[in-house]
């Protein structure tokens, strides 16, 4: 009752019953009784399906740029969700470390990660629906397929040296970075820029 908030709708109390037992015994008992706080019950109903959105910034006391009507603050809040969703998946595709931040600073460029991040899932979810391509259905399936993309360091044991070696490109991935006109990141020119070689 507690956990739900439910006390307040309902005042309950045992009352000592007797039951028949098995072998003609009596069973002392107890029966739950409770009774509907109508009133309260009413007056919760008047506020059912209501939330209230709190905010500093208002038309009346914020700089002309600043302003918000109530329709765009609630659009503004409604939105907010989609930018985190946004800053997720990408943090768990280019595995960020966890963000704490304090400093005015540091809460504006995290904020400006956050947007920039949601920017870059709003632009590869359009490009997926003008241009479909088999096998990538989402967002987070593009940087699934991405992801097995991987550049391995080879060496031979007591020798220094190291090779720089890209895994075998899928035809997902060739098609993905067509899609965003980046072919030539696979491409042996550019790789060979960098310090790669193909498998």
């Amino acid at each position: 009752m507690n956990k739900f908030k439910a006390n307040q709708f309902l005042s309950y109390h045992l009352e000592s019953a007797v039951l028949p037992g098995n072998s003609g015994s009596e069973v002392q008992t107890f029966d739950l009784v409770y009774e509907k706080n109508t009133e309260a019950i009413k007056k919760a109903m008047l506020t059912d399906g209501i939330w209230m959105l709190v905010t500093n910034i208002c038309e009346t006391t914020e700089p002309k740029e600043y302003r918000l009507n109530p329709r765009e603050l609630i659009k503004a809040y409604r939105d907010k969700n989609r930018v985190e969703e946004g800053f997720k998946e990408v943090k768990s595709f280019l595995k960020f470390q966890p963000t704490f931040v304090y400093t005015k600073e540091h809460v504006r460029a995290h904020y400006t990660i956050c947007i920039l991040s949601y920017l870059l899932d709003v632009t590869i979810t359009n490009k997926l629906r003008e241009n479909r391509i088999e096998s990538v259905s989402s967002v987070n399936k593009m940087y699934r397929i991405l992801e097995r993309c991987e550049i391995g360091k080879l060496g031979l044991k007591g020798d220094k040296s190291r090779i720089l070696k890209l895994t075998t490109m899928t035809n997902a991935q060739k098609n993905i970075l067509e899609m965003f006109n980046c072919k030539y990141l696979g491409m042996n020119s550019h790789l060979k820029s960098i310090g790669v070689k193909r498998m």
